[in-house]
């Protein structure tokens, strides 16, 4: 069977819906199909001799990403008359959004016919066990398909995260860089960087990390973590440390609340926010011990040089703060 015009869409499972003409009439040869499905048989979709036209078909089967970044769909047993064949579509991701893929079809090649068109996934990103990054695509009754992107991630200037992988050119046989970029912000948790992306409550990637100094003083303007990804390049697993960055100025308040504020692509900033395990002054400055929002210790202490040293008013708060514990929540704070 050949598609003679088509429309593909997926609907809220994540079915790929195609919809418009087919034709059983004519198959491919042998020769075309090697071609279109890079020796494999299977992603080539044939029938009976004879013509049949239908509205719409409704595909069902199990989503992956080959090691090219292509998008493919292994139909299952069910979905006839494509049952058992691998659909592969050639082409890029376009978009990483907080709760979505977006692949698109190269316009040049002919894949099953279609010349054209996007792809929209639904799912929820997330983090392996390897630090590799997945996006799960959302099945009925909670089940979900993973893909998994094989390489190493890393983080710009602008804090953020991105991906990048080369891709060969069908036509020319060279090779291109394609980046995706994912939206978000950063939090710590002990022994953990996470990464949750904008627009979406379901989205986070919580990478396993150590922190390069416990240490800091409030005029360090990075953070710095390093971080082990461990990926596959053929049947070979390799693994790589990166060193994550994140670049932001510290802040005091009188009350006592500390954060680090980082400043992303088009001037968006957050705070990472930590509580205090404890508080030393020494001289004319102060060391904090920080904990995460959940109350974790992360082992890191910032340390204020001279920033409050003729503010008596702020002095007077932590006399206060060290014989009422309340105000600090169990802070402890030593002169």
């Amino acid at each position: 069977m050949k598609f003679l015009t088509s429309g593909i869409r997926t609907d809220p499972e994540n079915r790929l819906i195609i919809s418009d003409q087919f034709d059983t009439a004519s198959e491919f040869s042998a020769r075309e199909a090697g071609r279109s499905a890079r020796g494999s048989s299977k992603s080539l979709i044939t029938g009976p001799a004879g013509k049949k036209r239908l509205a719409k078909l409704t595909v069902e089967g199990t989503w992956a990403l080959t090691p090219e970044h292509d998008l493919k769909l292994r139909v299952s047993g069910s979905s006839r008359p494509l049952s058992g064949k691998t659909i592969i579509f050639r082409g890029h991701i376009e978009h990483a959004k907080g709760d979505s893929l977006t692949f698109r079809i190269r316009e040049y090649e002919n894949i099953l016919g279609i010349r054209s068109g996007t792809i929209s996934l639904k799912g929820r990103w997330r983090a392996d066990r390897y630090n590799r990054i997945t996006f799960e695509v959302r099945k009925g009754k909670g089940r979900y398909d993973t893909l998994t992107f094989q390489g190493a991630w890393n983080v710009t200037k602008s804090n953020e995260l991105i991906y990048k992988y080369r891709k060969t050119r069908l036509k020319t046989k060279e090779r291109e860089e394609k980046t995706l970029i994912f939206r978000g912000y950063w939090q710590l948790g002990k022994g953990r960087l996470l990464y949750r992306l904008e627009r979406s409550s379901d989205s986070f990637f919580s990478f396993k990390a150590s922190f390069r100094s416990g240490a800091l003083s409030s005029n360090d303007r990075t953070m710095r973590y390093t971080v082990g990804i461990t990926y596959s390049k053929g049947k070979v697993f390799r693994k790589v440390r990166e060193t994550v960055t994140i670049y932001g100025n510290w802040r005091l308040a009188r009350d006592l609340k500390v954060w680090f504020e980082v400043t992303y692509s088009g001037g968006r900033r957050k705070k990472i926010e930590f509580g205090l395990e404890k508080l030393i002054r020494k001289g004319s400055s102060i060391n904090l011990f920080l904990r995460d929002k959940s109350g974790g210790n992360l082992g890191i202490s910032v340390e204020f040089l001279k920033t409050f040293r003729n503010d008596a008013e702020f002095f007077l708060a932590l006399s206060r703060a060290g014989k009422e514990s309340s105000i600090l929540g169990g802070v402890t704070v030593k002169f």
